[in-house]
């Protein structure tokens, strides 16, 4: 699961129009009487001549089904034409970027090719369309539920020194003006993963699709295996990237998590002999590091995407935990792990090795500013089917036991508490902490160094799963499809023909890609190279 940008900063995600590209719609808009609609736009984001054609698209649904006359919400709708269209083929369906609350990108200043090109294989590519949404709350959604008192306090908070009581109390404070100005305008009991599949279910009738493929990436792997429980007769297969599963209660086991996280962190340099000769005894400075800086914190001045100045962000211990558990979400930084703790360890680090801390601070900070974050609705998500099935004193205690690396999760334990007091929401019927148990052609894709759920709780949960395949990448971590081509063309084949395995194919071209990144195509990488594995379904 994608951090909320919330729990970014607790604990650690302009162009013209372009009709060219865009074709516009050619259905008519249903009389404004109806619970739900999808009206044709034009698309708002510019395309180059290489683009599939594209029909944009805002789909208009009752905010709460129970009450189909009453306020309506929109939320953005994008289909990208197949190159040549496969009849036969149903479009997959991309329900959006996770969090949750994070932005698919869709707005015009940061649509890019991005949005189509890593799924083309197993779309536009197939003869299959590809669909992309932001759900409801997030990004281009109307209304879009961020809170800007938010990004207001903590563009001032990170550039003070701030204990983390401190930042609790500044953080409330931003949360309860968050909610007062959002509840005006929105009921928040009504954006959560059941009521994204009902929007997914409403889409499917107005595109007059028999049957979605879905995909679904971080906590949006969540939202797919929900419309698999509640509509399953509307989807033909899933591809689960990085998947969130319902029956895992990820706060209960945040300060296990969290420090095991650091800890593959520190084994993937000690595993390199160059490394671990160069960095050893990553843990012990890390935690060392950890209290110098809260004690004397360092100002880093970076440039993020938001400031077009320099900008001065002050690196207290806890703030480090946070900035680089964050950047572990992504496994090219693994290597530069070890250089950010030597860097900061010393106060006449050149600008060469400070460059990976200014890297990844300015990384975080463009996830704690976005103003297209759904932050607020991600908080609804968490209030509403995670927090109910929490002990929080029991996640305490966990965390009171895991040292210096599991400070920070403390802090988010009682800010967690306190944004659902202020959100005050109805907890969800124990069906949202059960696992969904579906016969549909399952694909999972997971790395193992995924840091918000190792591959041993996918390996547990993943039999939950009766028709499924599992593809392990030992060396990546969030979102493999991004980071390697051959789990997109196991999710293409997997599509094609859902029955048919898929470990051979990807270990195949897994050690003939990790040779061409070595720079030698005639070598197979060793053992501890990381190779896809697969598990079959029980």
């Amino acid at each position: 699961m994608s951090q909320s940008r919330f729990f970014s900063a607790a604990l650690l995600f302009l162009g013209l129009v372009s009709l060219s590209a865009c074709e516009r719609g050619s259905q008519g808009e249903v009389a404004a009487a109806d619970p739900e609609r999808l009206i044709p736009k034009p698309c708002w984001f510019q395309s180059d001549d290489n683009w599939p054609d594209a029909q944009c698209f805002m789909m208009e649904v009752p905010e709460n089904y129970a009450k189909p006359a009453g306020r309506k919400i929109r939320f953005p709708v994008v289909r990208f034409k197949a190159v040549t269209p496969d009849p036969t083929k149903r479009p997959l369906l991309h329900l959006g970027a996770g969090g949750p609350g994070a932005s698919m990108g869709l707005e015009p200043e940061n649509a890019s090719d991005w949005l189509w090109l890593n799924y083309a294989k197993m779309t536009v590519e197939d003869g299959r369309d590809l669909i992309i949404m932001d759900p409801r709350g997030s990004g281009m959604a109307e209304p879009r539920l961020n809170c800007k008192e938010f990004i207001k306090d903590a563009n001032t908070a990170f550039q003070r020194k701030l204990t983390s009581d401190e930042e609790v109390r500044v953080f409330t404070y931003s949360m309860e003006r968050c909610y007062n100005r959002l509840s005006q305008i929105a009921d928040l009991a009504e954006y959560n993963s059941a009521t994204v599949a009902h929007d997914v279910e409403a889409l499917r009738e107005e595109m007059g699709v028999p049957q979605f493929n879905l995909y679904g990436v971080s906590y949006a792997s969540r939202y797919a295996l929900t419309v698999a429980r509640d509509y399953p007769n509307a989807v033909r297969a899933l591809v689960l990237n990085s998947a969130v599963f319902p029956n895992i209660t990820y706060t209960q086991h945040l300060a296990d998590d969290t420090v095991a996280a650091f800890k593959r962190g520190f084994e993937y340099c000690r595993d390199d002999k160059q490394c671990h000769e160069q960095y050893p005894h990553l843990q012990s400075r890390l935690e060392s590091l950890v209290q110098a800086l809260d004690d004397n914190p360092r100002t880093i001045t970076v440039k993020h995407h938001f400031s077009e100045q320099e900008y001065p962000f002050v690196l207290t211990g806890q703030r480090l935990l946070r900035v680089l558990f964050q950047s572990l979400y992504n496994e090219q930084f693994y290597p530069d792990l070890p250089r950010v703790i030597a860097a900061l360890e010393s106060d006449d680090s050149d600008a060469e090795a400070m460059a990976p801390v200014k890297k990844a601070v300015a990384k975080f900070m463009d996830i704690v500013l976005d103003p297209y974050f759904g932050d607020a609705a991600g908080v609804s998500h968490y209030c509403y089917e995670e927090a109910p099935f929490v002990d929080f004193d029991k996640a305490r205690a966990k965390a009171d036991d895991t040292g210096v690396l599991g400070g920070a999760v403390r802090t988010d334990l009682e800010l967690m508490q306190v944004q659902c007091r202020i959100w005050a929401i109805p907890g969800a019927s124990m069906l949202e902490s059960q696992p969904v148990h579906t016969s549909l052609p399952v694909l999972l894709l997971h790395g193992g160094l995924d840091p918000i759920l190792a591959a041993a709780d996918v390996d547990k949960a993943r039999h939950e799963l009766p028709n499924h395949q599992w593809l392990l990448f030992p060396h990546l971590a969030h979102d493999v499809i991004s980071a390697s081509n051959c789990a997109e063309n196991a999710a293409a084949r997997f599509l094609d023909h859902p029955e048919e395995p898929q470990r051979d194919s990807a270990l195949a071209c897994r050690q003939r890609e990790l040779a061409q990144q070595s720079g030698d195509a005639d070598t197979t990488p060793p053992p501890s190279s990381p190779q896809p594995a697969t598990a079959p379904a029980p």
